[in-house]
Order: C-alpha cells, then structure tokens, then sequence
C-alpha cells in the first residue's frame, strides 16, 4: 500500500480518520498473513448505515450483561444501592406493565424506539411500559428485556424520544429540559424510579487547535466505564443540535460516537475498537477513558495529539493461502492518545465524502489492487 506520510500527516491536519476495508481475490498463494472471522463489532457494511454500525459496535460490547447471576455479596450490593436511590426526596417512580408490542402507540412521526426493530427480529412479543411524570409532564418508558440496549424514554407533550448513541441504556444521563436525569429498575422490576443527577457538572469543549477555522462545533455521545453514555448538544427529536461546548457529568469518558463541523470540513470520531498504538488487538487492550471531565477546568477536544496510521490485517500466525481465499485488510486513523478513530471525513458544502486513493503492491512493484479508500 502506497500512502506517503506527508498525504497522512496532510489529511489529519484537516482532522479525519480512514477506515478502509480492500477485500482481493488471490490468485497466487500469499505467505505472512492469516484470515481472522469478522468481529461482532463489525456489521457488514453493504447491510448498515454508519448509524446502525455504532449500535451494533455498541450493543455487541454489552450483550449479556444483565444474565449473569448474582451472587449474594452482590445482591446485597444491588439492593443497596435501591435504597440508596430511593432515599433521595426527589425520585419519582411509575409502575410498569407487561403490553403485547402491537400495542405500543409510539406515534410514527415521534421516532419509534430503536431496539423495537431488535424486538421484532427476534420475534419477541411484550415489552414492559409506563407512564412517569418528569420536570412537570409525563413520559411514556418502554422496556425490553435487557436494560443497557432496550430502555426508551418518549416525551408525550413534545411529542419524541430524544435520540443519541446510549439514549437506550437505563443508566446513562438522561437529558431533559437541560438537566440530567437517572433511572433504576426497583421492586424486582415492577416499577422504574427516576431522579434528578445532583453530582458535580463539567464542561467539555471544541477546540480549533490553532487552526485557522471559521466555525468549531460537535453533537453526539460520549460514555464512561460501564457504557453510562451522556450526549453532547442540546436535546432535539433526531439527534442533539450541535453546539461549540456542553456541560455533562463529571467523569471520564471515551468517544460513542461525535460528529465534528471543522471549517469547511464534516468528520466523525469514536472509540477505536480496531488495534491501538502499541498493537494490541480490540481483544486484548484495555478501553481508555481519555476524555477527564472536571468541575472546575473545561476539557477541550482540539485534536492536537500527533495522528498515528494502525493497519487491521490478518495474524502473521498463518503463512499459506488458499487460492481464491479472501484476506481483508484496514487501515485507520487514529488519536493514539485517547485510542479513537477520526472517520467519515467530507465537504460540508458539497456534502461529498473526500476518499483518497490507494495502492497494493508486491514488493516488486507490481500493482496488485487499487481503488477508493473511504473515510470510515
């Protein structure tokens, strides 16, 4: 592959991130490389959109989470922290009620809870709902059956569920009217209990990273340990609006998924589930938290850290091919710092991705393959 660090360097200073996937049909046998099976984090791009792709990512890190059994240190734990939850003089709580889905009235219009289409693939027919009263008026709660991808929260008086990469999760900071808001499950189950966030609150900004920029704004998600994700920008029924800074809970975070208006140019950034800087594959590294969101001092997201080009490709393990055999190989720009990617860079006025060229070569020389390598 032919790609000159000054091209690299010259794409990053226009901050983007490349994900490239070339899939080549061999016709020789190849030595040095080894086919690894797709990972759960990694949904067939010709089925998804970029949107469905961060659920998928998302969702295939916390799959399982709610069936593992408790042990009793555990439960003790849990029902502790119910107490705890239940104690505080402003939690409200709502009972819930099992409803067949065909009876769930989300207006068409009012964006219908994402996980539903989860729930009909797997040909599941009750969800749990109820109706609680928050900041003066009632939301409709829609749960499914597991609490970090099937929780939806519907504002009947504006008549949406507001959406961002977590908005599903029980327990991430829920946003209404500007201020956060939390959940629990108690009762065993039989009702849902909601207060309002009374941590400290920190600031997290962009940042132009002396550039030369007329304009420097995101929207989005971010998400701490534990996927707890709270969103960037001001609550809107599609997604937040974009905003040049936003307060949200004091913590450390990592990307869910933001998007960036740099200038002229529209990009994305997300945790990278891909090999990090030191090489460690998505199995074997640790997520890191780099994004520290404090009460007192604002955290600026400038992209300056020095970019770094990591290249997904098969294990060096296996040094024989099958003629015909597929290989596919990726390469992704990355922050190594904060171990995100910088993806899906385009025009913000021509409103076209800006794809690169790229070229696979033998040693010799001899070009192998070449084509369009796209921007995540």
């Amino acid at each position: 592959m032919k790609v000159s660090e000054s091209d690299m360097t010259a794409l990053y200073l226009k901050p983007t991130h490349v994900l490239m996937v070339l899939v080549m049909i061999l016709v020789l046998a190849l030595t040095g490389c080894k086919k690894e099976s797709p990972s759960p984090e990694q949904p067939d791009a010709s089925q998804t959109t970029t949107q469905d792709k961060a659920d998928a990512n998302d969702d295939a890190a916390t799959t399982g989470q709610m069936s593992t059994p408790l042990t009793t240190s555990e439960e003790q734990t849990e029902a502790e922290k119910e107490r705890e939850f239940l104690s505080d003089p402003d939690v409200v709580t709502c009972e819930l009620e099992e409803i067949a889905t065909s009876l769930v009235d989300i207006p068409e219009d009012g964006l219908q809870p994402s996980f539903m289409r989860r729930v009909h693939r797997q040909e599941m027919d009750k969800v749990m709902k109820g109706t609680i009263t928050l900041v003066g008026r009632p939301f409709t709660i829609l749960l499914g059956e597991d609490l970090e991808r099937e929780f939806y929260l519907f504002d009947i008086q504006k008549g949406f569920g507001p959406y961002w990469l977590g908005s599903w999760r029980l327990h991430s900071y829920h946003k209404i009217d500007g201020e956060f808001c939390q959940f629990m499950l108690v009762e065993d189950g039989a009702k849902i209990a909601a207060k309002p966030y009374k941590g400290d609150i920190g600031t997290i900004r962009i940042g132009k990273g002396n550039r030369n920029l007329d304009r420097a704004e995101f929207n989005g998600s971010v998400y701490q340990a534990g996927f707890v994700s709270a969103p960037i920008g001001t609550i809107e029924p599609n997604w937040p609006a974009y905003v040049e800074e936003c307060e949200i809970p004091v913590g450390d975070y990592t990307a869910h998924m933001i998007n960036v208006r740099y200038g002229s140019i529209t990009f994305s950034i997300s945790n990278n589930y891909y090999t990090n800087a030191q090489g460690q594959s998505r199995n074997d590294k640790e997520r890191v938290y780099g994004v520290h969101i404090r009460k007192d001092t604002p955290y600026v997201l400038d992209f300056s850290n020095k970019p770094m080009v990591i290249f997904e490709r098969p294990s060096a393990s296996q040094r024989s091919f099958r003629r015909g055999e597929k290989i596919t190989f990726g390469a992704v720009l990355i922050d190594p710092k904060l171990d995100i990617m910088i993806r899906s860079l385009g025009n913000a006025f021509s409103r076209k991705n800006i794809d690169p060229k790229v070229v696979i070569t033998r040693a010799s020389g001899k070009i192998v393959a070449e084509g369009v390598m796209p921007f995540g």
